[in-house]
C-alpha cells in the first residue's frame, strides 16, 4: 500500500493538472476548487482499486450462497465500487467540461471564459 504522503502528492498533481486543463478549455471558475480536489481525490481512489483489481486477476463475478440455499453470481464489491467510482468520475468529467459532451454542453449554455482577443489586449493597455 503506499504512503499517505505518497497518496496526497499524486492528488496535488492531479488537481493542479485538471485546473490547467480546465483553464485551458476557459471552465475553470475559483469556485470549483473544492470540487477539483474531491475529483482528484476520487480519481486516485480509482486507480489504487484498480490496481487491487488487477492484482485480484479482475474478477468480475463471484459466487454467492443466498439464505435459501441458492448459488447465484453477482458482482465483486471491488468491481462495484469501482464501477460507481467510473460513473462518478465521468459525470464530474463532464461537469468541469473535460469531456467532449461535457464541454459541448458548457459552451451551448455560454458559460466558458471569454478569451481576450489580441486587439482587446492591446487596447487594454494603452487605456492603462
Amino acid at each position: 500500500m503506499e504512503s499517505a504522503k505518497n497518496r496526497k502528492t499524486k492528488i496535488t498533481r492531479l488537481f493542479n493538472k485538471t485546473v490547467e486543463n480546465m483553464r485551458v478549455l476557459g471552465t475553470f471558475r475559483k469556485k470549483f476548487e473544492a470540487s477539483v480536489r474531491r475529483y482528484a481525490e476520487l480519481a486516485i481512489q480509482y486507480e489504487i482499486l484498480s490496481d487491487k483489481w488487477y492484482e485480484d486477476g479482475c474478477k468480475i463475478t463471484e459466487k454467492y450462497t443466498n439464505k435459501n440455499g441458492a448459488t447465484n453470481l453477482r458482482k465483486t464489491a471491488l468491481y462495484m465500487a469501482m464501477e460507481n467510482l467510473r460513473k462518478e468520475l465521468i459525470d464530474m468529467e463532464n461537469t468541469f467540461g473535460l469531456t467532449p459532451k461535457g464541454l459541448r454542453q458548457i459552451k451551448a449554455k455560454g458559460l466558458e471564459e471569454k478569451k481576450t482577443s489580441a486587439l482587446d489586449a492591446a487596447l487594454e493597455r494603452m487605456s492603462e
